[in-house]
């Protein structure tokens, strides 16, 4: 019995002792872990203060790089002006709005403020009579094909607008220009047009002068109390301007031809009809000389067309100008 109760003291001796020796040991080991967690984060924090970790940018696509920079051409492109320059490269005058257009639209926009254009182009002209007025039109290669193409068209709305200021036709000339147009989001452009004085081609101009035809025909719009004005009868106009300046003594015969639905008579006193109406209009908006202009009928004679078709009929109606 006693032999037990010393080895149970020494039982509880040696367990207490090695409580206590786990004891000791535990709390070192911990903090040295700390300790070392610690040294290991303030290297980390060291080296991002010394090295701060770069921000990576967002990248740009060539596409939207492209895309920034037609932007910019296009707000340049925009802002142009309306601008006139001589062989030199020397400006004439300069507007700060330009003539505008509209994608696959012959139709041209004129702003109010550069209506002057005109006037400054007149008066270039009239104190330099050795050159000659260029129209430079462009027109974009992904727009409608049309006969004559859209820079044509366009440069020929600028070109009836001068003749009418007075300008002789034979020193304007309409060079179209075929150019990657930057349309806006409005399917717009606000530089279309811009113009050149150049020597004066007296070799073209002397062709021009003796290249006016025998016979112009002209189809009015026509209605049951006479012709109506159309687009037809105005370049009509602008032309005789033209030709009369540069040959006030010639004169011109309005001849009124019509389709054979009727009698002859009827038509005949039909053609005569728009024939004088076709006659006063020219002599009241031109100022013409009405001697000059002699109106006459042929009626349903003088047929181009077939009378039994609707197209026929509608080019056997019109109005013939003869030159004289």
């Amino acid at each position: 019995m006693k032999n037990f109760i010393t080895a149970f003291l020494v039982f509880l001796v040696w367990s207490f002792f090695g409580l206590w020796i786990y004891s000791w040991l535990q709390p070192e080991t911990k903090s040295a872990k700390l300790e070392t967690e610690l040294t290991e984060n303030d290297k980390i924090g060291t080296l991002l203060k010394e090295n701060p970790p770069i921000e990576k940018a967002n990248p740009i696509s060539p596409k939207s790089f492209e895309k920034e920079n037609d932007t910019i051409i296009e707000k340049k492109e925009n802002n142009i002006g309306l601008k006139a320059t001589n062989e030199a490269g020397d400006i004439i005058f300069m507007f700060p709005e330009g003539i505008s257009i509209k994608k696959n639209i012959v139709k041209i926009t004129i702003p109010s403020s550069i209506i002057d254009y005109k006037y400054k182009i007149n008066t270039y002209l009239l104190e330099h009579p050795d050159q000659e007025f260029h129209i430079n039109s462009l027109y974009s290669p992904k727009e409608n094909i049309l006969t004559p193409n859209i820079g044509i068209q366009r440069g020929n709305e600028i070109f009836k607008l001068l003749v009418d200021t007075g300008i002789q036709k034979e020193k304007i000339v309409v060079k179209p220009i075929i150019k990657d147009i930057l349309f806006n989001e409005n399917d717009g452009f606000n530089n279309s047009i811009y113009f050149t004085f150049k020597p004066l081609d007296k070799v073209r101009v002397d062709l021009l002068k003796n290249s006016t035809p025998n016979i112009r025909i002209v189809y009015p719009k026509f209605s049951d109390s006479g012709i109506l004005v159309n687009k037809d009868l105005k370049t009509l106009l602008s032309e005789l301007i033209v030709y009369f300046n540069n040959n006030p003594d010639k004169k011109i015969d309005v001849v009124g031809h019509t389709d054979n639905i009727g009698n002859s008579l009827d038509n005949y006193n039909i053609g005569l009809k728009y024939a004088k109406q076709v006659r006063w209009y020219l002599i009241s908006k031109g100022d013409f000389n009405r001697k000059l202009l002699k109106a006459s009928s042929k009626g349903e004679s003088e047929s181009i067309g077939d009378n039994n078709t609707n197209r026929g009929r509608t080019a056997n109606r019109r109005i013939e100008i003869i030159y004289n």
